[in-house]
């Protein structure tokens, strides 16, 4: 029940200081058509800045508002007055493909007992349709009925009838896909890579080789772990801070591997050959070529100016945002810095044999890698990850690696609204049962181990800044979750890209591709590992699911 304390304390909520005449007849309302305060004063405030151009609330505009806003829900409600003291209307049918059939809906012991059949043995069950609403002061997720006459009848199939419990609760039935079915290229190798005699071994099972592993989550810099964060709530002056540090270690890291002993501002004119330090950026919101790279430089030595940079006399270069980079040359007349060579390496030494961590290793190691999506795009039976599964618990590996997405948000039963269940719910029954640094410009030779070893050579995970459009990214969880302070032994980079195995910098890199590709099968990798008493070795292949 609403109350003038409720109805005052809302509005204090957004600011607004309302007449006691307004509070009483906002309290009326809300016991005459069946609102609580807060969704009231929610749906005023929406009707205000559509209508009326955020206007406090008097007697005239509250008048307005319910003419306009509340006069059909009255017909509907004596409409469903008048049929609940007759008989219960049929509604209309909605079939669910894939929930059990005694599941127990959250609003269930919500509804109203005279309104909502409590037999769990009937396969009809009437339930009112519910409005989600957020709540914005305690941050959850609650229940209201939107009209708590009108119903919906839901006809469950039974889950038994489905031949894969993957599949998730859909509206519609779900049908395997005719492609996949009738592949003929089931586990066949398409690519090797590493020692011979490893790979004659990597396809035999490895339940009888137990390790005893040790899989623990690596700290910070400062020693910490988290599993809680914060997104989005960076400050400009911190990001700009975050960003200008992570350009100083990085030059640091270049200059010494590439023996420079002193950096200049990028706006300094000389006529000299002078050493600079800075950030790519693209002069305009646009792909990255030649005559559109500008170099940001460090607040320490530039005062984070920016200058443009003329790479007509570099013979070689790869370039691409955000990427921080060592440049000689001159700056005749400060406006524009004719580069002579570009310097990017900022790759940490490979660890050294005797302190590897591998030498812990005794006997081999077997790991499976899987990046999704695991369901083809014409269905959501997700056959190709129930493969995955029986090959795993055939072969044994002692590690599994499954990169998302688990579930597409371009998918077309996705866009449909075909789904009957929420993400998180079909995300915990699934785990239960279980390029775009291609703008680069300016050098030949291995792309995909070019921009591998970008990764490395940056020392981060995604490098690449701005970042996609498509993509969000929080520039404090970056810098203190997405460095890459040492060389990996392997390194999993899932793209869009052909699948590869190539050792960069002296880190195995493997991209597994998609264990699906549209309504067809894709690959997987899988590596055997093995430590040796002067060397390790890594034997991987990309098998087809």
């Amino acid at each position: 029940m609403a109350s003038e304390e409720l109805v005052t304390e809302q509005f204090q909520f957004f600011g607004i200081d309302v007449p006691n005449e307004v509070i009483n007849k906002c309290v009326s309302l809300c016991d005459e058509y069946n609102i609580d305060a807060e969704s009231f004063i929610e749906q005023w405030m929406a009707f205000s800045l559509n209508h009326l151009n955020g206007s406090s609330p008097n007697l005239d505009n509250l008048d307005t508002f319910v003419r306009k806003e509340f006069s059909k829900r009255a017909a509907n409600r004596s409409n469903a007055t008048s049929k609940e003291n007759g008989q219960v209307g049929t509604g209309s049918s909605l079939t669910v493909y894939g929930a059990p059939a005694s599941v127990q809906y959250p609003f269930k012991a919500h509804a109203p007992l005279s309104f909502l059949s409590v037999d769990t043995d009937q396969t009809m069950k009437f339930y009112p349709i519910i409005w989600l609403q957020h709540r914005s002061k305690c941050n959850a997720l609650y229940l209201k009925y939107f009209n708590a006459f009108q119903r919906v009848k839901v006809e469950i199939e039974s889950v038994s009838n489905q031949t894969n419990d993957l599949c998730p609760a859909s509206y519609s039935p779900s049908v395997g896909s005719n492609k996949y079915a009738t592949r003929t290229n089931v586990g066949a190798v398409v690519h090797s890579y590493g020692d011979e005699k490893l790979l004659q071994n990597i396809s035999e099972p490895c339940g009888h080789d137990v390790l005893n592993l040790k899989i623990t989550q690596v700290p910070n810099d400062d020693g910490d772990t988290y599993n809680k964060a914060m997104f989005g709530f960076e400050l400009l002056h911190e990001k700009a801070s975050m960003f200008d540090g992570n350009i100083r270690y990085v030059s640091q890291c270049i200059m010494k591997k590439s023996g420079i002993k002193e950096l200049t501002s990028v706006r300094c004119k000389t006529q000299a050959e002078v050493a600079v330090a800075g950030r790519i950026e693209c002069d305009a919101d646009a792909r990255l070529n030649p005559k559109s790279v500008v170099l940001q430089g460090t607040w320490e030595q530039s005062l984070s100016q920016t200058v443009p940079v003329d790479l007509d006399n570099v013979k070689q270069y790869s370039l691409f945002p955000g990427q921080t980079v060592v440049m000689k040359g001159v700056n005749t007349r400060g406006d524009k810095f004719v580069a002579h060579e570009v310097f990017c390496d900022a790759s940490p030494a490979v660890t050294d044999h005797k302190a590897d961590l591998t030498n812990t290793l005794q006997g081999k190691m077997s790991m499976v890698i899987a990046s999704g999506p695991y369901t083809t795009s014409d269905n959501m039976t997700y056959e190709p990850l129930k493969d995955l599964v029986t090959y795993i618990s055939t072969h044994q590996p002692h590690v599994v690696i499954m990169t998302g997405p688990f579930l597409d948000s371009d998918h077309t039963k996705v866009k449909d609204n075909t789904m009957a269940e929420t993400f998180k719910s079909f995300f915990d029954k699934l785990i239960d049962s279980l390029g775009e640094l291609s703008n680069t410009r300016g050098m030949g030779g291995d792309k995909l181990s070019r921009l591998a070893g970008h990764i490395l050579m940056q020392q981060t995970y995604y490098p690449l800044w701005p970042p996609a459009q498509s993509l969000s990214v929080d520039a404090a969880l970056w810098a203190a979750h997405a460095q890459l302070s040492c060389i990996p032994h392997v390194l999993v980079l899932p793209s869009n890209f052909r699948y590869f195995v190539k050792e960069v910098n002296g880190c195995v890199v493997v991209n597994p591709e998609h264990l699906t590709k549209g309504t067809g099968g894709g690959t997987f990798a899988r590596l055997l590992i093995q430590n040796l008493k002067d060397d390790k070795k890594i034997a991987a292949q990309i098998v087809r699911i």
